[in-house]
């Protein structure tokens, strides 16, 4: 190779390195977080329909074959296998899905939260929390939802002693937002809130935790 052809190799190495190094990096696709406290109306319930559509987003209960929740929306479908119960919730205007996956028997057993992730294609569940329950007794995971869109959800779960696996989840991607606090024994109720500046988790007026809030979120 000629001195001048390796010369005209050599910038061209160094101007695609320098393009390359400047590039911005891809963002997370954008969610809106409304301040003040999250929604936790009818207290959330967790459906065991064996159908519902909520916008462009579809839950629909297979009991023959291999039964479990097949999660359909604007990228695709995702199987979920039903291992125990499985129920599920809509939360927010964007119709975000979670599935609820439950031990069976009254003796202790397994709670496990996941949720459907439509920015990939196809669709994947990506899994949020998995706490121990004293007994099919014991209440389901609470959710809460930050009004308006529910772009950000926060979760925790009952084991019958104390409430475990606490934090708040973006509910597009499953990202974890806030961590909460190991587990504890609740003194007062638990809620997932948002300001200007931060996401918390409290428990009656005390605050458990707090993160500052995501960039590029609206309040």
């Amino acid at each position: 190779m000629s001195p001048l052809r390796r010369a005209a190799v050599v910038v061209c190495a160094v101007l695609t390195a320098v393009l390359t190094a400047g590039a911005p990096a891809v963002a997370a696709n954008p969610i809106t977080i409304s301040n003040g406290l999250f929604n936790n109306s009818a207290a959330l319930a967790w459906s065991s329909a064996p159908t519902t559509t909520m916008g462009d987003r579809t839950v629909t209960r297979t009991t023959t074959g291999v039964q479990g929740l097949i999660v359909s929306g604007p990228t695709g479908s995702v199987f979920h296998q039903t291992l125990g119960v499985s129920r599920y919730m809509f939360i927010g205007t964007h119709n975000h899905v979670l599935i609820l996956e439950s031990s069976t028997g009254a003796g202790p057993g397994t709670r496990s939260v996941s949720l459907v992730d439509f920015t990939t294609t196809p669709p994947a569940e990506r899994p949020i929390l998995s706490v121990p329950a004293a007994s099919a007794a014991v209440s389901s995971p609470g959710v809460q939802f930050s009004v308006g869109t529910g772009d950000a959800f926060f979760v925790f779960a009952p084991t019958g002693t104390t409430v475990a696996g606490l934090g708040v989840y973006r509910s597009d991607n499953g990202t974890i937002l806030c961590p909460g606090p190991p587990p504890l024994t609740p003194t007062g109720q638990l809620f997932g809130e948002a300001t200007a500046t931060q996401l918390r988790i409290k428990m009656g007026g005390a605050v458990l935790a707090a993160c500052a809030r995501p960039p590029g979120t609206s309040g």
